[in-house]
């Protein structure tokens, strides 16, 4: 857990505390490279792309971005996102020709990444199903993951990497409450996964999720010369109550009831906490999420 939640905050990726009641966002950031050191002349490519919908009717519709780049010896990158409030995803590829011939002299250098990151949040208040204001009850979310890692997925010295990682957040923006689950593709196996918070009628609830995909290969990777990360099936995020009747729908309009019925799978190795008073997950080297 300690591993994920330490790379996670590299990233960047971590939820605002500036984000409040009946705000809502989608945001991503991708980012392609391409290097080539040799042979000469020294090549550098570089295709970025973000996007930012804060309190915009948009981020209910899918939104769709991909970068690319290529040197000229054969390396190849890419990357796709796909989404919209309460549905994430993502893949990216990567690809790069060996370092020697079979004589062992260098006849390539350099490396191609890709990396894939959305985000979004909703608000939803809590009332319905007949219960009078302070009663208490509970919220779950489901996080339905499905994807996969290209194997090998990571290699001695970071020549080779592929990574997929997931998180969602659920707060109470009243006693500030949260709960959290993280997953990792090299840890915790696809499917569904439940995460629930204790609150009470006439609250207000902050939903957080989260989706990141990367891959990169270097001419000196041994095991594969090619990466690829690939959640393009999504990870679907959706609400149910424990009482029937409650509301499940955010500021932004939309609808978090949920649509499907798979069977949950055991907790992820990276389980998150129960915390009181976290108020943080900024997304995205740089961004900060602005105030409503």
């Amino acid at each position: 857990m300690k591993v994920i939640r330490s790379l996670l905050w590299i990233l960047g990726l971590s939820l605002s505390a500036e984000l409040s009641a009946s705000t809502w966002q989608l945001r991503g950031l991708l980012q392609s490279t391409a290097v080539q050191a040799a042979p000469g002349p020294v090549y550098s490519f570089q295709d970025n792309e973000s996007f930012d919908l804060f309190n915009k009717p948009e981020a209910r519709l899918l939104q769709r971005h991909e970068v690319m780049g290529a040197t000229p010896n054969g390396g190849r990158t890419e990357g796709h996102f796909e989404g919209r409030i309460g549905l994430l995803r993502a893949t990216a590829s990567a690809s790069y020709p060996y370092c020697c011939d079979i004589a062992g002299h260098r006849i390539n250098q350099g490396y191609t990444h890709t990396s894939v990151q959305g985000q979004f949040y909703d608000t939803i208040s809590v009332f319905g199903g007949g219960l009078a204001f302070g009663t208490a009850v509970r919220y779950t979310v489901h996080l339905d993951i499905s994807g996969r890692l290209s194997q090998p997925n990571g290699e001695m010295g970071g020549f080779l990497s592929a990574d997929g990682l997931a998180e969602v957040r659920l707060t109470d923006l009243t006693t500030r409450q949260s709960s959290i689950l993280s997953w990792n593709a090299k840890q915790d196996a696809v499917g569904q996964y439940l995460l629930s918070l204790d609150t009470f009628v006439g609250h207000e609830l902050g939903l957080n999720g989260m989706l990141y995909a990367a891959a990169s290969v270097s001419d000196y990777a041994q095991t594969a010369r090619s990466t690829f990360a690939d959640f393009g099936h999504s990870a679907l995020f959706e609400l149910s109550s424990s009482v029937a009747g409650m509301n499940l729908m955010g500021a932004s309009g939309h609808d978090f009831a949920r649509q499907t019925q798979p069977q949950p799978v055991p907790a992820p190795a990276s389980l998150a906490l129960v915390a009181v008073g976290l108020l943080a997950w900024r997304l995205v080297c740089g961004f900060s999420v602005r105030a409503a």
